[in-house]
């Protein structure tokens, strides 16, 4: 009965930024933000940050294949095991809690956010200058980081949500940082994705989001997607380093074991759907207060929806 109720409650929430969506793609509307986006990219190239060898494999492997997969020690970021520890810790924690909520009937399931916010070496392990470099270069733009959120998936096998095949739909490219908690295997929920460029979303030709099972998802492509899936299988501490805007991708459904991972993501600073992004649900007080002794590069990461004009800035973000 509560899902129902909320339901509706959800749908008028959520009108302000469907309709905003429907706008920004409007043939007319959307080619003038093509435009606009274009130029900015010619603007901001000569600014590009320089990468190290490895940074340099992601970029190049993002563009082609839209993932690349690494162990955590190999970014050699400071902080990262105590990062590791601590949300590995909240999402067993939250394992009871996940499970009573799968069998209410839930379907997106992720460690309360007033947890991280609690805990701020998760959220900060997420502006090191090396990932932000990374994602700048990759994105071509000043980037936006829309903070960490630590997904739960309940080993029940169902294909619901997030484990449906989609694409992201906050922005044009986009770069997700996705660690494990704990060995995946491939019954425990691998992260996959369809290394193959799909049906072309862009300024041009408009954007569009719906869920796909294989089926679905081979009609679309018009080709079978076995040739192209990538499963990422890893031990804790495995990180995947993938496109999610331009790439279809799935938590597969997990049937031996739960899943716990953290998602970190990046976005251009000016995003072309910023009413559809702020998906890891901390309240923009607590984002502020963890941003408030940052350096300057970060803060501005971290505050990217103060710098949207003020007509956007009033569109309500969309439900998770």
């Amino acid at each position: 009965m509560q899902n129902a109720l909320h339901r509706p409650v959800q749908w008028l929430r959520d009108m302000p930024a469907r309709t905003a969506l429907r706008i920004c793609n409007n043939v007319h509307f959307r080619e003038w933000l093509g435009a606009r986006h274009d130029a900015a990219l010619v603007r901001h190239r000569p600014r590009l940050p320089r990468l190290n060898a490895i940074g340099r494999q992601i970029v190049d492997a993002l563009e082609e294949d839209g993932v690349f997969v690494t162990e955590i020690d190999a970014l050699g970021l400071p902080g990262s095991e105590a990062m590791i520890d601590t949300s590995a810790m909240l999402a067993h924690r939250f394992a009871e809690e996940a499970h009573s909520r799968a069998r209410d009937g839930q379907t997106f399931l992720y460690v309360p956010p007033e947890q991280i916010v609690a805990n701020p070496r998760i959220f900060r392990w997420g502006l090191h200058e090396r990932l932000l470099d990374i994602a700048e270069a990759y994105i071509g733009l000043p980037v936006a980081y829309d903070g960490a959120i630590i997904n739960y998936t309940v080993a029940d096998g169902r294909a619901v949500s997030t484990r449906k095949w989609h694409r992201d739909w906050e922005d044009r490219r986009m770069m997700k940082v996705a660690v494990y908690l704990h060995d995946v295997d491939h019954a425990g929920g691998p992260f996959q994705i369809i290394s193959r460029h799909g049906a072309v979303q862009d300024d041009r030709s408009g954007f569009s989001y719906e869920l796909a099972d294989d089926a679905e998802l081979e009609a679309r492509l018009d080709k079978p997607i076995a040739p192209y899936l990538v499963s990422c299988e890893g031990l804790r501490g495995t990180v995947i380093f993938t496109d999610t805007a331009r790439f279809y991708h799935r938590g597969k459904p997990a049937t031996g074991r739960d899943r716990a991972a953290i998602f970190y993501s990046y976005f251009a600073r000016r995003p072309r759907h910023p009413f559809l992004c702020e998906r890891t649900g901390m309240k923009r007080r607590d984002i502020a207060r963890l941003a408030r002794y940052l350096p300057q590069r970060q803060r501005n990461a971290v505050l990217w929806h103060r710098q949207l004009s003020p007509l956007l800035r009033l569109i309500p973000p969309a439900s998770l």
